[in-house]
């Protein structure tokens, strides 16, 4: 015999669970965003500065570094040395302009491949 009270449990039931399966996935989709948004924030910006350590990055330096040097040898009593001429193409900027100047503290901002790194020099 068919019991006409089961298939109506049943029937009822399924209807009422209809919507539990996109819950479930709404869920489950929500989930997966936020990790994946967070390992994103925590891994782009090392991938930034991976990428920024590259070539671009040792040319910057390097044209810093030869701007501050000149600035302490012509501080130092060597006024005739000609100023420094990057042959890769990196260029710098150094502030304040005059290197003579007593006491040193100096900014070079060197520039290659758009990128750009500083270095300053200070004396006591």
């Amino acid at each position: 015999m068919l019991n006409l009270n089961s298939l109506n449990n049943k029937g009822f039931r399924k209807e009422r669970e209809r919507g539990a399966i996109i819950i479930f996935t709404v869920l489950m989709l929500s989930t997966i965003l936020a990790i994946s948004l967070a390992l994103a924030a925590i891994f782009l910006p090392k991938i930034r500065g991976i990428v920024n350590a590259g070539p671009g990055s040792v040319g910057a330096i390097y044209a810093a570094d030869s701007a501050i040097e000149w600035c302490i040898y012509k501080n130092r009593g060597y006024p005739d040395l000609p100023q420094p001429i990057m042959s890769n193409g990196s260029t710098y900027t150094i502030t304040p302009s005059d290197c003579s100047v007593t006491p040193l503290n100096h900014q070079a901002i060197g520039n290659y491949r758009n990128v750009s790194r500083s270095l300053q020099v200070q004396t006591l």
